[in-house]
């Protein structure tokens, strides 16, 4: 009996150890650390903390070419558009996790998914208001070129989506 136990024992031992060497091989290399970019504000650590940048906010400042002045009043825009677009970002966070609630109870009200849906509808509507007054707003710093590589970097790279304000 102890000796089918000792067995059994080294057995998993044997597969434990084989199940992590072929896991440790076939997990590929960390990649190696970024180097922060260059600029004033930016710290490393965790979060950009108070007066820091993030890393994507200077390859924007120098693809557009902006002057200081201009990278100022930008920071400003975009600052106040976050604030104003906060409260209706967290309402249609707020509506979605409540409309899928609904949508997978157990006897879905089919009318308060609907009107939840008409909520949602609404609230887009108001940030894309929000979001062409701030287009707008940017269009008075930039120039046109400036503008056009702007408006072409946000549709490539998405900054429209998760609250980025370009």
């Amino acid at each position: 009996m102890n000796r089918i136990i000792a067995t059994a024992l080294v057995a998993g031992f044997l597969g434990a150890g084989s199940l992590t060497a072929i896991a440790a091989e076939s997990s590929p290399a960390p990649a190696p650390p970024c180097p922060p970019p260059a600029g004033a504000g930016y710290r490393q650590g965790p979060g950009p903390g108070p007066g820091a940048m993030r890393p994507g906010y200077y390859s924007m400042k120098q693809a557009l070419g902006l002057s200081d002045k201009q990278d100022a009043r930008l920071r400003d825009m975009r600052q106040a558009h976050f604030q104003e677009a906060a409260p209706l970002r967290q309402e249609l966070f707020r509506l979605r996790k409540e409309l899928a609630a609904e949508s997978v109870s157990k006897h879905p009200d089919d009318k308060k998914i609907v009107d939840l849906a008409g909520q949602i509808g609404q609230d887009h509507a108001k940030l894309a208001m929000l979001e062409s007054r701030h287009l707008k707003q940017l269009s008075t710093v930039l120039n046109k070129k400036q503008m056009d590589t702007m408006l072409d970097m946000r549709q490539g790279r998405g900054f429209h989506k998760g609250g980025r304000g370009w």
